[in-house]
């Protein structure tokens, strides 16, 4: 049987467990505690040495990456497929895809680490901050989170994440506006890679300043939360610190998010 290294929360590890789901394969979840630093154990870095998740282990194959972990079941396990029929609605999955792993993602974790976690780690002291911070292995994003937990919502990187997910929200209401799924009639891969990141923005309480620009948006994310896989991939994964963490967001954060959309 498959194992599936996840977090509760993660985004990455959230879009593998919707395919997993939709396409009806059985996976083992061993939970890696990201607030607690387990992905740094050396033990895990042997799977993965970018200490994220998701990692999925097939038998002695070891596989990194969400979206390459996406393709791979694909190509492993077509039945059922998750591929729209049209070579040019694959084209727009794979473009979707692309976007999120490019911009969304971090756009998504700086906005989330500038928010949600941000007072967990202002709460340590000097050593802690500095310590948590060089456990980070890549250069870049270790200085983008540094910059996120100082600045909070002021920092430029956040200000540009917000930006990058309001213009995605515009365009997949300009997508959703002719089609069901956001690579056409059926639902895909797109939907998986796309679905943890409006998620987030509705754990944030962000996703309703969107309510009147984005009808589309909404009707399709209704439909998304009503789909089997749903709650199997996000909602009974929730501990109470997940949903205590959300819930404890700043309420003057949605404010501060409209003055920055406002501010274009």
């Amino acid at each position: 049987m498959l194992t599936l290294y996840d977090g509760t929360t993660s985004v990455c590890a959230i879009k593998v467990r919707l395919a997993l789901h939709e396409k009806g394969i059985a996976f083992n979840s061993h939970n890696i505690d990201l607030r607690a630093g387990e992905q740094f154990d050396p033990g895990y870095l042997k799977l993965n040495p970018n200490a994220v998740v998701p990692t999925l282990v097939d038998s002695d194959d070891v596989v990194i990456e969400s979206s390459v972990i996406l393709q791979y079941l694909e190509d492993t396990r077509p039945d059922p497929s998750l591929l729209p029929d049209g070579a040019l609605d694959r084209a727009q999955m794979r473009i979707w895809m692309k976007r999120v792993d490019d911009a969304i993602h971090p756009s998504i974790g700086s906005l989330t680490h500038a928010t949600a976690y941000r007072p967990a780690f202002l709460a340590l002291n000097e050593d802690g901050r500095s310590a948590r911070l060089a456990k980070i292995p890549d250069e870049d994003r270790r200085a983008r989170f540094a910059a996120v937990y100082e600045q909070g919502l002021d920092a430029p990187v956040v200000i540009g994440a917000v930006k990058t997910l309001a213009k995605l929200l515009q365009d997949m209401e300009s997508a959703l506006s002719e089609n069901a799924f956001l690579a056409g009639q059926v639902y895909s891969l797109a939907d998986c890679a796309v679905t943890p990141y409006v998620n987030r923005l509705f754990d944030l309480g962000l996703l309703g300043l969107w309510a009147v620009d984005a009808p589309n948006v909404f009707r399709w994310f209704s439909a998304i939360r009503k789909r089997a896989n749903f709650a199997p991939a996000i909602s009974v994964y929730l501990t109470d610190a997940d949903r205590a963490l959300f819930a404890n967001v700043d309420p003057e954060t949605p404010g501060r998010v409209r003055d920055i959309l406002d501010g274009d």
